[in-house]
């Protein structure tokens, strides 16, 4: 004799099954899992949970390539957040909101979600000043670039940052320059000299470009002559949102 809660257990694979096969490509996973979050948000305490399930929605979007959808699911969880919530939890869902805003090209809203924010990671500062680059906030952007390097005066981001702004409205003697700077400290770094290699090549400098081309081969048979730290950073492969428990 079967028991009830089996066939509640049945029922419930029967719809997972249903869901899975009716539903259009993409990630199957983060398909049913979006229907049975929202058939969990019918039953839970709307007054102090309903945001975690929205922002797990959003996440959902997200692995089905749907950012758009996301970022307004992501609206509710932060429209949703109990007064009492800890300040940390709002900033991830600003941070959150940010880079699916980013990752559409929304480059004006993800800016205004990241100044939301009273502190920021050094990685974060390369991000903004890039935002601020594509809104065509030229000196505010380097002043973003100087707060990585005034966090770490080696750090290859805030030089990099610098010559990507200065580049971006043809500066390209400038851009040039700054990497002329960190070949000085450091001679060794192949990245270097394949990027002072593509600023040169823009300014029309082919032999000193190939020169450049060379040495980075000779340090570093695999360097990538394509990856762009400046560009990564509102541009990312893949972007990884996580799943919060109630």
């Amino acid at each position: 004799m079967m028991y009830k809660k089996d066939k509640n257990l049945l029922i419930i694979v029967a719809v997972f099954l249903v869901i899975f096969f009716i539903m259009p490509p993409h990630d199957k996973i983060a398909q049913v899992s979006y229907v049975f979050n929202n058939l969990k948000l019918l039953m839970c305490n709307y007054e102090t949970e309903a945001y975690i399930f929205h922002r797990n929605n959003a996440v959902y979007l997200t692995r089905m390539d749907n950012p758009r959808l996301a970022v307004k699911e992501m609206n509710k969880a932060i429209e949703t957040l109990p007064s009492s919530a800890e300040s940390y939890v709002l900033n991830q869902m600003y941070d959150d909101r940010a880079r699916l805003k980013m990752s559409y090209g929304d480059y004006k809203g993800a800016l205004d979600d990241f100044l939301k924010i009273p502190t920021h990671r050094i990685t974060d500062y390369l991000t903004i000043a890039m935002l601020l680059k594509e809104v065509n906030k030229l000196p505010l952007a380097v002043s973003y670039c100087n707060k990585i390097i005034e966090l770490d005066i080696k750090a290859y981001a805030g030089y990099a940052c610098i010559a990507d702004v200065y580049a971006s409205v043809g500066k390209y003697e400038a851009a040039v320059m700054i990497y002329d700077l960190l070949i000085d400290r450091s001679s060794n770094k192949a990245k270097y000299y394949a990027d002072r290699g593509m600023y040169k090549e823009k300014l029309g400098d082919k032999e000193g470009a190939q020169k450049d081309y060379e040495k980075a081969k000779e340090l570093s048979p695999f360097v990538d002559f394509k990856s762009s730290i400046t560009y990564d950073a509102i541009h990312p492969k893949k972007l990884e949102l996580k799943i919060r428990e109630s």
